[in-house]
Parts: structure tokens; sequence; C-alpha cells
């Protein structure tokens, strides 16, 4: 597509055609209604650089069928316009009206003021062309008004205020006309800018002081702009440039110099084939050479009779590229009646079909749910099964360790102390050295006495095991996610928070909840390091789990059947559930649940 708008650009015909039938068959292929709509566009702009209007027409039709289609508001205003623009060229002035009309309502609703500009500028020239100058000076002015509100003005007032006045001046309001092309030449960058512009401006301004009896400084304006117009090879502009300098010669009655002048003109507009410019030397022509007046005026008369059929050919052609266009549409109609009972029926069919299928699918479904929950409160019964078999391990080895402080309170201490006691009244004779060493081991007996009072308190203390027991099962199963998930994990629990206490739905259901969020870690987060705390704090537990993994859209994702889970068992709990995240920065799963014993 690029490739077909640079050698449009560069008018590289060849290019252009090859490059463009491609990317129309491709858009084809990919079912690409925007492509084949700018291919369109593409041939439209082609064909109106070449002035085949008729084929130009036809394709900007085609490319707004196309944009309408997908809704393309914009780009059809757009090619409304060209088409519009072609039939203001060939006269046909009501149907170009109607298509700017429904131009401007669209421009107005997309606040398009360039674009609004522009459409106001063809609707003053088409009513300048009718006579109608009240009406052309009106839109001139909205076009003016409109460019106020864009930024990149460019050299767009000028031309507004060169078409304003030439209003004017057909309505042979010179003084008016001479102000308005005064103010537009007023830019003094506009030669820089736009010298084409600013050649038609001088020799629009000098006509005008021409037209109102104004000879000073007139000839010398003309011959300036015609000289700046053969310098660009602007040869449309050195025709109206040459009309104009014969009629200043015909004015000073120099009747050769206006008939040569008039002659150039006549020949570069035939070789240029500008009819337009051929009609208006002609029409000189008759005026100045009274010899061949009549010839003149012949050919005049027949050219603008060919010119009229012409145009009304291709008239009644838009015609019927609208109509065949509308008898298209209306054979597509019918065809897609015959093809929407035959969908209808099948349609029918399959839905029949597609019912039994899935009642018979949702049968199955529901016996796997059904054989789902049934596992799932099997797991919960292995669960239950397996902290009650925690429990009594814990009771197993706190009766044992009661056992095992009572046997060393009761008997050893016993022993020792009174082994003790006995060797505190022997009378142990012997040097001072022998005396020291005896008193040194009694004190040292007196102090394994203390020891052994120490540990036999710290094994009946029952504070260490109630902390470990429920947080050892938590342990190993955020250890085993953690392999599966790759990923580094931190426990953190509130250590005056007795796990033996609470009830068993709430150490059960906290285990689940945490297998599930582990488990849609393992499967999405794609994390690094998990955290999991769990608090106590005025009778409410608190479950925390946190992630530095990729994250999720929260409205998207809690219709999933994992936080469902999770929300269902903290309801349940009479808990509260809250969850935080954003695409790329991890996730909090905050959970309080009230706290009750056994």
């Amino acid at each position: 597509m690029k490739i077909a708008y640079k050698a449009l650009v560069y008018q590289d015909s060849m290019l252009f055609n090859k490059a463009n039938n491609q990317a129309y068959t491709l858009s084809v292929k990919l079912k690409d209604t925007l492509g084949i709509a700018e291919t369109y566009w593409n041939k439209g702009s082609y064909y109106s650089e070449k002035g085949i209007l008729d084929s130009s027409y036809y394709h900007y039709f085609q490319a707004n069928n196309f944009y309408e289609l997908i809704g393309h508001k914009y780009y059809s205003a757009k090619m409304l316009y060209n088409m519009a623009f072609i039939q203001s060229r060939l006269r046909d002035y009501v149907s170009s009206q109607a298509k700017l009309f429904q131009v401007i309502s669209i421009y107005k609703a997309l606040n398009k003021n360039l674009s609004l500009y522009k459409t106001y500028n063809l609707l003053g020239s088409i009513y300048m062309d009718l006579e109608d100058y009240v009406s052309a000076i009106d839109y001139y002015t909205r076009s003016i008004e409109s460019l106020l509100k864009v930024k990149q003005k460019g050299t767009y007032k000028e031309q507004s205020l060169n078409n304003l006045g030439l209003t004017y001046q057909k309505q042979k309001d010179y003084e008016k006309a001479i102000e308005t092309f005064s103010d537009a030449l007023k830019n003094d960058d506009l030669f820089d800018q736009d010298v084409k512009l600013y050649a038609r401006l001088m020799d629009n301004l000098a006509y005008t002081r021409l037209l109102n009896k104004d000879t000073s400084g007139v000839k010398f304006n003309l011959l300036k702009s015609l000289h700046i117009r053969d310098s660009l090879n602007n040869f449309s502009g050195i025709v109206i440039a040459k009309l104009h300098i014969a009629e200043y010669f015909l004015l000073k009655k120099d009747t050769v110099e206006a008939i040569n002048y008039s002659r150039e003109a006549n020949e570069l507009a035939n070789k240029i084939m500008n009819k337009r410019d051929v009609l208006a030397s002609l029409l000189l022509l008759s005026k100045i050479d009274k010899e061949n007046s009549s010839s003149y005026l012949k050919e005049h008369v027949l050219l603008t009779k060919n010119l009229e059929k012409h145009e009304r050919l291709l008239r009644n052609k838009f015609a019927r590229i609208r109509f065949e266009t509308d008898e298209y549409i209306h054979q597509a109609e019918k065809l897609s009646l015959q093809k929407y009972i035959i969908l209808i029926s099948s349609f029918g069919i399959i839905l029949i079909l597609s019912l039994l299928y899935f009642i018979r699918l949702q049968k199955r479904k529901n016996n796997e749910l059904r054989l789902e929950k049934e596992q799932q409160k099997a797991n919960e019964e292995i669960f239950k099964l397996m902290l009650e078999q925690h429990v009594k391990l814990e009771e197993g080895r706190l009766k044992e360790r009661y056992r095992i402080s009572e046997e060393l309170h009761d008997s050893i201490l016993g022993k020792i102390f009174g082994t003790r006691m006995e060797l505190g009244f022997l009378d142990i004779g012997g040097n001072e050295e022998t005396k020291s060493k005896y008193e040194l081991l009694v004190n040292g007996l007196q102090n394994i006495e203390g020891e052994i009072r120490d540990i036999s308190h710290e094994l009946k203390n029952e504070n260490f095991l109630s902390k470990t027991d429920y947080i050892s099962v938590i342990t190993t199963l955020v250890k085993e996610k953690s392999l599966l998930g790759d990923f580094k994990y931190e426990i953190n629990y509130h250590e005056s928070m007795c796990w033996n206490e609470a009830s068993a739905a709430i150490k059960l259901n906290c285990y689940r909840i945490l297998q599930e969020a582990l488990q849609n870690i393992v499967k999405y987060s794609n994390a690094s390091l998990v955290k999991i705390t769990l608090g106590f704090d005025n009778r409410i537990l608190k479950l925390i789990i946190q992630d530095n993994g990729a994250g999720f859209n929260i409205k998207k994702s809690s219709k999933g059947i994992g936080i469902k889970n999770i929300q269902s068992r903290v309801k349940r709990l009479n808990g509260t559930f809250i969850i935080e995240s954003k695409p790329n920065i991890g996730a909090i799963l905050s959970i309080q649940i009230p706290y009750k014993v056994k």
C-alpha cells in the first residue's frame, strides 16, 4: 500500500498500478475491508490526476461504499467530497451540493475544521459558478471562520481571500474586490510560502483595477505575474495572464498586441486541453478580431455544445454507476434472503443437534462435578484425619515429656540430692587441696540438680508444642509448592497463637485457602518469592499471601474458579477477603477470619 502511494506521489504509473493491484488482491484475500477501500481511494486519485473523471468518480464511489461498510465516517466524508468536487467541475451542481451538505454534517460532528474549511470553500465556488454571489460570499466567509480553529493555517486564508475577491469581482464590486486581494497580499511571506498563489493574487488585483478603469501599474503587475507563471511552467496560469494582458491592450486600443496575446492564450489552452480557457480566448478574439469574429463565435458555440454533451454523458455515467450499484445491492439482498432462509433451516438443525450434544455434555460434566465434589470431601476428611493424627502425636509427645520430666524430678533428682547430702556429712581428712576438691564436687552435684530441675520444668512447658504443630503442616505444604513453582518462600507467624485450640474448620479451610492460592501462583504467577503471614490480633486470625509475580487484572480474573473457591471458604467462616493486584507488580491476598476455639 505504501509503495503504491509513493508511486502515486512520484507519478510512476507503472509501479503504482502494479503495487496497488497487488495490495487489492492481498486485501481481498485477507478480507481486509479497510485495505480494499484504500486501494480504491488510490485508484480514484490516480485517475483524477490523469483527468479521467468518470473512472476517478467510480473508484471514489466504491471506496466510499467500503468505508461506510466499516463505519469509518471521516474517510467516507473525504470520498464524498472528492465525488462532489468532480461533479462540480462537470457542472452537476445539484448532486455536488447534496454530497457537500452531507459532508459538512460529518465534519462538524468530528471537529475536522480544516476539512470543513475546504468543503465551505468548494460550496462557495459552486455558488459563484451559479452566479449566486451572496451565497458564495457567505460560504467563503464560513470557510475563513472555520480556519480560525486550525493551528497550521499555511496559505489557506490567502486562498479564501482570493476566492472571495473573485466573487466581488464577478459581482462588479471592484472596490471590495481590490481591498480583498490587497489584504491577501499583505502576507510578506506569501512569495516564499506559495509563489503560485502570489502570482495569481497579483494578476487578479491588477485585472480588477483594469476592470475598474484604473490602469496605473496594471501592465507592470500583469507582466510580472506572467513572468512568474512562465518560470513555474504554470500553463493554466499563463493562459489567464495572457488573456488579461490582451484585455489591457484592448482598453489601450492596441489591437495588434491584444490579438497576439489572445491567440497565444488560445493556442496554449488548446495544447493543455483546458476547454474553459479555450472558450474564454475564443470569446475575447471574437470581440477583438472583427474580421474573423464569426468564425471564432462558431467555434465557440460548437465547443460549448461538445462540452455540454460530454458533461451530460459523464453525469449520466455517474447516475448509472449509482443505479448499477443499487441494482447490485438489490440482487445481493435477494440472494441474501435466500441464503438467510437456508441459513435459518441449517441453524435450526444445528441447534437441535447442539442441544442434544449439550445435554449429553452437561450430564457428563455434572457427573464429573459430583465426583470432584466427592473427591474434595474425601480430601477434606483425609486432611481432618491428618490433623487429628497430628493432635494425637502431639498428645503422645506431651505425655512422654511429662513422664520424662517426672522421672527426672522425682527419681534421678532425688537420688542425686540424697547422694549429695550423704557426702556432705562425711568427715574428709587430708590436706587442704583434697578438702577443696571435695567441696567442688559437692557443689557440682548441687549445680547438676539445678540443671535437671530446669530441664524438667521446660519439658512440662506446653507453649513449644502448641505453636509448632500446625505451622509444620503449613511449612510442608509451602515447601512442596515452592519446588513445583521454583520460588523462594518466607513464613511468618504470631508467636502467641495456639493452633491446638483453634477449631478444625478454621485450620482445614486456612490450609485449603493457602493450597488454592499457592496452586494459582504455580500456574500463572511465575513468581520468584512468596511471603506468607499468619497473624493474630483481637481474636481475629489474619492470613496474608503475597507474591512478586506477573499479577493480573482483578476485574477479569475475579470470576476464576480458584478465586471463587477461596471466597466461598472465607464466607463460610464469616471472614473478609481482599485481593490487590495489577499486571507486572504481583498480588496480595488478605484474609481475616474470626478466631474460634474447638
